[in-house]
C-alpha cells in the first residue's frame, strides 16, 4: 500500500475517506505521531491515510481537491468543468482553439497527445457528444484529474484517459488507431529556456524524453488514413513541424492566431494536414484573439465562450 497523506484533522479525514470510498477506493488509517520543532515533547497523534498502490493517483486527485490544491474552473462559457491544479501548469486557451479546429465528425475516434488535465478532451467532448475521445500523457497525477473532470460533466460517451510516455509507449498503446488525432506538445526544445522548478510545468513547457520530431511520428503512427493530424505550436516552430510531416500529408492548413490586429509577432500557429491526401496547395489564414482594449474578439469569443467550430 501506499501513503496518499496525513492529518489530525478528523472532519477532514471523514470527508476524504467519503470522498474516496464513493469512487471505490479503499483507504486504511494508520496511527502515526509527529511531534513540534519548538515542543519536541509535544506529541500530536496523526493518522496515515493508506490505499492500494493501483489506487493511488485516483486517489491522489481526490486528495488534491480535499486539500484545495485543485480547482473547479468552468471553461466554455459554463458549458464545461475542468479540474486543474492550483500551482505547476494550468492549461491556457490553446488546448480549447486546438480542440475547436479538429474536424470530428458523429462517431469519429480522437486522440489527444500530451493531454495534461485534458482541456482539450473535455472542451471538444462538450461541444460534439457522440464521439469518443483518448487522452494520453505521461503525468498520471493529471491523467488522474482529468478523469475527474470526465466524471464531474457526465457526459454521454466518456473519455478515457491513459498514462504514456510516447518515447516508449506499451504494444497496445502502439496498436491504437484514430481518426483525428491533436496536440499541444511542449513548445521549448530541451536546450532552450530556463527549466521550471515544477516538474508537471517543466514537462509541459519543455521537450523532454521525446522531442517535436519524435512527437509528430507518435500522433502519425496512430493516425488512420484520412485522418486529420492537428498541432498547435509556437509559430517560429512550424517549419520544423512541416519538416517532421514529410511526403505523408496534404491538404495543408495553417492558421496564425494573431495576438492583436497590430503588427506585433505572431507568437502561436495551428497546423492541420490530412494523412494521405494528395493536394499539395497550402491554405493559410488567422484568427485575431484580442482587440486593442484586450478583450476577446467576436470571432474568438465565437469559440472560447460559444464552442463555435474553429474553421481553418
Amino acid at each position: 500500500m501506499r501513503e496518499l497523506t496525513r492529518s489530525n484533522d478528523p472532519v477532514f479525514l471523514s470527508y476524504l475517506r467519503a470522498e474516496l470510498s464513493a469512487e471505490g477506493i479503499e483507504a486504511l488509517m494508520l496511527d502515526a505521531f509527529a511531534s513540534s520543532v519548538l515542543e519536541p515533547m509535544n506529541m500530536t497523534a496523526l493518522q496515515r491515510v493508506m490505499v492500494a498502490d493501483e489506487d493511488y493517483w485516483p486517489a491522489w486527485a481526490i486528495n488534491e481537491e480535499a486539500e484545495e490544491r485543485a480547482t473547479e474552473d468552468q471553461i466554455l462559457g459554463g458549458r464545461a468543468i475542468l479540474l486543474q491544479p492550483v500551482t505547476g501548469f494550468r492549461a491556457a486557451i490553446d488546448p480549447i482553439l486546438l480542440a475547436a479546429s479538429v474536424p470530428v465528425e458523429t462517431g469519429d475516434q480522437v486522440l489527444d497527445v500530451g493531454t495534461g488535465s485534458g482541456a482539450a478532451v473535455i472542451a471538444l467532448l462538450a461541444r460534439l457528444k457522440n464521439i469518443s475521445v483518448t487522452g494520453m500523457d505521461v503525468q498520471p497525477g493529471l491523467i488522474a484529474m482529468g478523469a475527474r473532470s470526465a466524471v464531474r460533466n457526465d457526459f454521454k460517451l466518456p473519455p478515457r484517459f491513459i498514462g504514456v510516455d510516447i518515447a516508449h509507449p506499451s504494444p497496445t498503446v502502439d496498436a491504437m488507431m484514430f481518426d483525428h488525432v491533436m496536440s499541444n506538445p511542449p513548445f521549448l526544445p530541451v536546450d532552450r529556456g530556463q527549466r521550471p522548478k515544477d516538474l508537471a510545468r517543466a514537462l509541459a513547457t519543455i521537450e523532454s524524453s521525446a522531442d517535436l520530431k519524435t512527437w509528430i511520428q507518435f500522433m502519425d503512427d496512430h493516425l488512420r488514413d484520412r485522418g486529420t493530424l492537428s498541432v498547435i505550436h509556437r509559430a517560429d516552430r512550424v517549419p520544423e513541424i512541416l519538416d517532421a510531416l514529410g511526403g505523408g500529408y496534404g491538404d495543408l492548413k495553417i492558421l496564425e492566431c494573431v495576438p492583436v490586429d497590430d503588427g506585433r509577432p505572431v507568437k502561436r500557429a495551428i497546423v492541420q494536414a490530412v494523412k494521405g491526401a494528395s493536394t499539395t496547395e497550402v491554405i493559410r489564414g488567422s484568427l485575431i484573439l484580442h482587440n486593442v482594449d484586450g478583450s476577446y474578439t467576436d470571432a474568438a469569443q465565437a469559440i472560447l465562450r460559444d464552442a463555435h467550430h474553429l474553421t481553418i
